[in-house]
């Protein structure tokens, strides 16, 4: 079993609310639960809702002995092998939001925090911006640079909080399915903002805590008796650690120094019988309770110093 330490958590990470505000929804097992966790072995973390923003999170923070406990794997064995052939019109949605939200601008410059294997990079490279990333697996950077196209001294082997980049350099920044894997959200947004250029744009896609799937799981592991919730997975592939709400982010912004743009919920994926999904599509995408979350931040011209942003 990996090893961890247990952080007591005083505050929500977004929000800033005191946790006498939070609620406990449950508890979740360090190892993937089925449908019967009464059958399964491991550790139990508690699981918690802000009563401020709506984030959801554990508490205390379960966080492993070192990184690579959870990400120094191959990534052949962290994503599915469809993954490696990505869609010819991959991030192409966040391309045009960005720069529709960004205006006319000459030699866009653009950083991608959490790379994985680079698909987002080059994809933002194909579509006319100069590109930088982060990631801090050595072995997901190593697979990106094999895989071709990335320059090794674009693509920085580290961690947020561990990567220098020169003040107000990047026109946009992206996190994609990232902010949900850092024990520190808040900070690395605060990190992030150092780096953009006023009036630029950070991407974000996290898991929703609205998600109406986890809703259903929920009160099905109430109904057989027990306290257990499907939220989050801090102990166990893909370790999520948070959950969000679009208020997470506008609370957030009022702490740190930035705006929503922009923000939208999309259904993504759903583990049901074919014959069911086009109702539950329907159901979620009327009542905004699709699984991710994605947002547009924008910062705010004179943003803070990250020492006054965390601060």
């Amino acid at each position: 079993m990996k090893a961890y330490s247990f952080v007591d958590v005083q505050r929500c990470n977004m929000c800033g609310a005191n946790m006498n505000d939070a609620r406990v929804l449950g508890t979740r097992l360090s190892t993937s639960q089925g449908y019967k966790p009464r059958t399964k072995t491991g550790i139990a973390i508690t699981v918690c809702r802000c009563g401020g923003c709506g984030l959801i999170f554990a508490a205390p923070m379960p966080m492993p002995r070192s990184l690579d406990d959870h990400y120094g794997i191959p990534p052949e064995t962290y994503w599915k092998d469809q993954y490696f052939t990505p869609a010819p019109d991959y991030f192409r949605k966040q391309i045009e939001a960005a720069k529709t939200l960004l205006g006319p601008r000459e030699h866009l410059t653009a950083l991608d925090i959490g790379a994985g294997i680079g698909k987002a990079m080059r994809a933002m490279r194909n579509a006319g911006f100069d590109v930088w990333g982060i990631e801090p697996s050595a072995t997901f950077h190593n697979k990106a640079i094999e895989l071709g196209g990335l320059p090794a001294e674009r693509l920085q082997c580290a961690s947020v909080e561990n990567a220098t980049f020169a003040p107000r350099f990047f026109d946009f920044i992206t996190f994609g399915a990232v902010l949900e894997h850092l024990y520190d959200p808040s900070g690395s947004i605060a990190k992030a903002l150092t780096w953009l250029k006023d009036d630029g744009i950070i991407h974000i896609e996290v898991p929703s805590s609205n998600y109406l799937m986890s809703k259903l799981l929920n009160f099905y592991f109430r109904a057989v008796g027990t306290n257990y919730v499907t939220n989050i997975s801090p102990m166990h592939s893909p370790y999520h650690l948070y959950e969000f709400t679009p208020t997470s982010f506008k609370a957030n912004g009022a702490r740190i120094g930035y705006t929503v743009a922009q923000h939208h919920i999309e259904v993504a994926s759903i583990r049901l019988p074919s014959v069911v999904q086009p109702l539950m599509r329907y159901v979620m995408d009327r009542q905004g309770s699709g699984m991710q979350l994605v947002v547009y931040l924008r910062a705010k011209s004179g943003t803070r110093s990250l020492e006054e942003a965390v601060g």
